[in-house]
C-alpha cells in the first residue's frame, strides 16, 4: 500500500524527545487515554527547563483543559505506528518495543538530544510513514538553502506536486492511482489556502533537526539549513528513474539499505559491515541477540516473536553497541540460514505480510 504520510499533525508538534517520552510511560503498560494524557503534561511540566535549554526549544506541552498538546504528540506516536490505541486505551505497538530497552539506558543527558538508537528508529520510521512530505522538505532544503521558512512554505505544495508527480511514472497502477487521488485532493484542499501547509513544513523542519539532518537558525527571518550530516545522507539516497532530484525511499530500499545509510551518516560510519564479518561470528551474534529479542519483545505465552521488530532490535543493537552496520534483509537472510542448522534454536516463519511472519523458538 501506499503510505500517504502523517496527515493528522500540528504546527506545535515538533520535538521528537515526546515520543520517546510516551513510550517510557507506557512501556509494558496499557494505560487510558486520559491517564496517559495526564502523566504526559506532568512530565512535559518536570522537563520544562530541559527544553528551554535545548537548542530548538519549540513544541512544549502545556498543560490545558482540553490537553490538546498531550493529544497532539499521542497521534502523532501512533502515526508512527509505535503507540496504539483501542478503545480509549493506549499500549506500545510491537514495533515501538524494539526501542523500549534502549530508552532506559538513557540518563543523565536532556530528553530531548536524541540518542543515536533513537534517530536512527525515528529516521526509519518517518521515512515509512511520512516519505514524500518529509523528503520534499528535505528537498527545498537542499535546492534553496538560503529561503526563509515563509518561504518554504510558500514553495512547499508546488514541490510535493512535482514529488508525487515523478512518484506516479515508476509505480504499478494500482498505486499510481492512490498516488493520483493523494495529488488531487493535495491540489484542491490547498487551492485557496496556506493554511494547511503550516502544519506540514516547520514540524518536519525541527524533526530533521532533532535527528541531526538540519539547523535552524536564530532571529526572525529563521533561515533552515540542512547540516553536513543532512547533505551526506541527501547524496545517499536513491533518486527516482529520469530525475536528478526526485529522492524516493521505497520499502524495498529500507529494508535493503537504510541502516548501513544511517549508520554512515548519523553515526560517523559503522567500524564494519555486516558482509564482512566470518561466518562463526555472525551465527554468535544471530544466536546472542535472537535470545535478547526473545527476551525483550515476547508479549504472549506461545514461544515467538514477530519477525520484522526483532530485525529492527538486532539492527539496532548492531549498531549502536557493536558498531555493525546491517540491514534488515541482510539479518532475515542470515537469521534464515542459521535457523537451519541442526543446532538453532530457532526458526524462521516468513510471509510477504509483516504481521504473520514470526521468529519462533524450540524448547531446549
Amino acid at each position: 500500500m501506499y503510505e500517504i504520510g502523517i496527515t493528522e499533525i500540528n504546527t506545535h508538534v515538533r520535538r521528537l524527545g515526546y515520543v520517546s517520552a510516551i513510550l517510557k510511560l507506557l512501556e509494558h503498560k496499557t494505560l487510558s487515554e486520559s491517564l496517559l494524557y495526564n502523566r504526559l503534561e506532568r512530565w512535559s511540566l518536570n522537563h520544562e527547563q530541559d527544553l528551554t535549554n535545548y537548542t530548538n526549544p519549540q513544541g512544549h506541552i502545556k498543560a490545558t483543559r482540553g490537553r490538546t498538546g498531550a493529544k497532539r504528540y499521542t497521534e502523532f506516536a501512533a502515526s508512527l505506528g509505535l503507540l496504539g490505541r483501542i478503545a480509549g486505551a493506549c499500549r506500545v505497538t510491537r514495533f515501538g518495543k524494539p526501542l523500549l530497552p534502549f530508552l532506559k539506558q538513557v540518563s543523565g543527558r536532556s530528553p530531548f538530544e536524541l540518542t543515536d538508537t533513537e534517530r536512527c528508529a525515528y529516521l526509519y520510521w518517518l521515512l515509512r510513514k511520512d516519505s514524500d512530505q518529509l523528503l520534499t522538505v528535505l528537498t527545498m532544503l537542499v535546492e534553496t538553502p538560503n529561503m526563509s521558512l515563509s518561504g518554504l512554505q510558500r514553495q512547499f505544495q508546488e514541490q510535493y506536486l512535482r514529488q508525487l508527480d515523478a512518484r506516479m511514472l515508476t509505480e504499478e497502477t494500482r498505486v499510481a492511482r492512490e498516488i493520483l487521488a493523494v495529488r488531487n485532493r493535495v491540489s484542491q484542499s490547498w487551492k485557496a489556502s496556506q493554511r494547511g501547509i503550516e502544519h506540514i513544513v516547520p514540524p518536519r523542519i525541527h524533526w530533521l533537526a532533532d535527528l541531526g539532518l538540519a539547523s535552524i537558525g536564530n532571529g526572525s527571518g529563521k533561515v533552515p539549513k540542512l547540516t553536513a550530516k543532512g547533505h551526506q545522507f541527501y547524496q545517499l539516497l536513491p533518486r527516482l528513474q529520469k530525475t536528478d532530484s526526485i529522492v524516493h525511499t521505497s520499502h524495498a530500499w529500507l529494508q535493503q539499505h537504510f541502516f548501513g545509510i544511517a549508520g554512515r551518516t548519523l553515526l560517523g560510519g559503522p567500524e564494519r559491515k555486516w558482509a564482512e564479518i566470518q561466518r562463526l561470528e555472525q551465527k554468535e551474534l544471530l544466536g546472542n541477540l535472537a535470545n535478547q529479542a526473545f527476551e525483550t519483545l515476547r508479549s504472549t505465552p506461545t514461544p515467538k516473536i514477530a519477525l520484522y521488530p526483532a530485525l529492527i532490535y538486532m539492527a539496532l543493537f548492531l549498531m549502536t553497541e557493536h558498531g555493525i552496520g546491517a540491514n534488515l534483509d541482510e539479518l532475515h537472510r542470515a537469521l534464515d540460514t542459521s535457523a537451519r542448522a541442526l543446532d538453532s534454536r530457532y526458526e524462521v516463519r516468513f510471509s510477504r505480510r509483516e504481521n504473520e511472519s514470526y521468529l519462533i523458538f524450540r524448547p531446549i
